[in-house]
């Protein structure tokens, strides 16, 4: 899985379709808090996880994830792969 489509979509602007991914992903609180703070915050994943008060091993585990639940929306990935082609 190409886990870089995500930040693609996360990066296109519209922050209605991105909101209405991450329901439809069923994301939990902490997966979404995970993408968020990645994707949003622009963080690395050991600051996230330090800011979390988790381990870096976990905050990988959910970030593995939340990016898998994304990405296998059909509409998700379809979209990031045309906004790479722009």
């Amino acid at each position: 899985m190409d886990r870089s489509l995500l930040k693609t979509f996360w990066n296109c602007g519209d922050n209605e379709i991105i909101d209405f991914a991450i329901h439809r992903a069923r994301l939990n609180r902490i997966e979404s808090e995970v993408i968020r703070l990645t994707l949003d915050e622009c963080i690395t994943q050991e600051a996230a996880a330090e800011i979390m008060e988790i381990s870096p091993r976990r905050f990988q585990e959910y970030w593995y994830s939340a990016s898998d639940k994304l990405l296998n929306i059909p509409w998700v990935s379809a979209y990031a792969r045309e906004l790479n082609k722009r």
